[in-house]
């Protein structure tokens, strides 16, 4: 190719884009489904038996293999939710993974103590050895990430809570499509939480989904809202799905292996090897037992160790108009200051970590150096959100990518 012309491509990447759109529009499907629930009689999945989010429910649940699926507002809230129902609460300890914060979040909701476990530096999931290494007598619940649509080490972790009695949320909110050992996340732990936001594989606008094998579970669930007066049996928060989002997440549904395999799995493909013959640009690893679902490409930077400049190719990029992100939020959850200034609770602010309830328990602390691979791969990931990117876009962005590595080792 002419690389004269390397540096000016970015509004073509730019304009590619559209294509990649078309394959998630909004089209006929969608509104047969959306005059279908014009048609009826109730905007509300509350009422109708056999409901669009009904028939949504049992689609996801029927693509996951899971038993049973409550449609939710957004993935945070059906977080949220998995751990009202986890009997982790004031004094208690949540493990989560410290790249991304949602875990930690959803813990905060009901006074729980976020505490973090390391990740593993090839894959960026979860560490069963962290994992383990932080159990202690308060721990109640495991929040694990399948991180950017690769499944971490799920069976491993489930048997790890399993032995513990430790109540496993999965969040897949990047997880449609992904599986391990055959079988799709969501399933393994007690519930699974998916998300439709957006920049997912499958989008709603806004949206979320929670999966489970244990029916005595959601039947206690969704008891708790559903209810004519009665006193529900236990806190619990609602966060129900709408029928005309439901009806949209279910055409999306219908398009989604043909989005991921098309698309999003093909550009992961592209840009992968458009570094596989770099010694300083390292992909990410993906065992043997995991499907990848295409959602955001990742590797890590280990030029220092190559003697090379990260500035300097932070330059080149810019200079090729390229479109990668360096880093990731450069610092890890632990490190925010809701989490490390306790400042969710206001009126509270020494909530959780250092309630009283917990305090008399632990003195456990939030410090730098306790998830140490996190800490250190922070700001070395490289990463390019697939979603919205054209597989002739990433072909050019490929190429980009090959200059840039050109010039650096020349």
């Amino acid at each position: 190719m002419d690389k004269s012309n390397l540096g000016k491509r970015k509004h073509h990447l730019i304009d590619t884009e559209f294509a990649a759109r078309q394959l998630r529009k909004l089209g006929k499907e969608e509104m047969n489904y959306l005059q279908e629930v014009m048609n009826g009689e109730t905007l509300s999945n509350y009422i109708a038996e056999e409901s669009l989010t009904r028939r949504f429910e049992d689609a996801f649940a029927r693509k996951t293999g899971t038993k049973k699926a409550m449609a939710k507002s957004s993935c945070m809230t059906g977080l949220a939710e998995a751990v009202s129902v986890s009997g982790a609460g004031p004094g208690y300890e949540i493990i989560c993974d410290p790249i991304v914060h949602f875990g930690g979040l959803a813990a905060l909701f009901f006074n729980a103590v976020p505490r973090f476990a390391d990740i593993k530096r090839d894959t960026y999931n979860m560490d069963p050895d962290s994992l383990l290494a932080n159990i202690t007598p308060l721990t109640k619940a495991v929040i694990v990430t399948h991180l950017w649509g690769q499944s971490a080490e799920i069976d491993t972790i489930r048997d790890i809570c399993k032995e513990h009695n430790l109540f496993l949320i999965e969040d897949c909110a990047h997880g449609i499509g992904t599986t391990w050992n055959g079988t799709h996340v969501g399933g393994f732990g007690d519930l699974g939480v998916f998300s439709f936001q957006e920049f997912k594989q499958l989008s709603t606008g806004d949206g979320g989904m929670t999966v489970t094998n244990n029916e005595e579970l959601f039947d206690n669930m969704r008891g708790a809202w559903w209810f004519s007066g009665e006193s529900p049996k236990f806190m619990y928060l609602n966060y129900r799905m709408n029928e005309m989002t439901a009806a949209v997440g279910l055409a999306q549904l219908e398009k989604v292996d043909e989005i991921i395999e098309g698309t999003y799995n093909q550009t992961l493909r592209i840009l992968n090897e458009a570094i596989q013959d770099c010694e300083w640009l390292v992909t990410r690893t993906v065992p043997k037992e995991a499907h990848m679902s295409g959602y955001w490409w990742s590797c890590t930077w280990n030029g220092d160790k190559h003697g090379l400049s990260y500035e300097k190719f932070k330059q080149i990029e810019q200079e090729l108009e390229i479109g990668l992100r360096f880093g990731f939020n450069f610092y890890p959850a632990q490190e925010f200051p809701i989490f490390r200034e306790s400042t969710a609770y206001k009126t509270h602010p020494d909530c959780p970590v250092r309630c009283p309830l917990y305090t008399s328990k632990s003195n456990y602390r939030y410090t730098w150096g306790m998830t140490p691979v996190t800490e250190d791969l922070m700001q070395r990931f490289i990463t390019v959100n697939l979603i919205f990117l054209s597989i002739p876009a990433a072909q050019e962005m490929a190429d980009l990518i090959r200059e840039a590595i050109r010039r650096m080792e020349q």
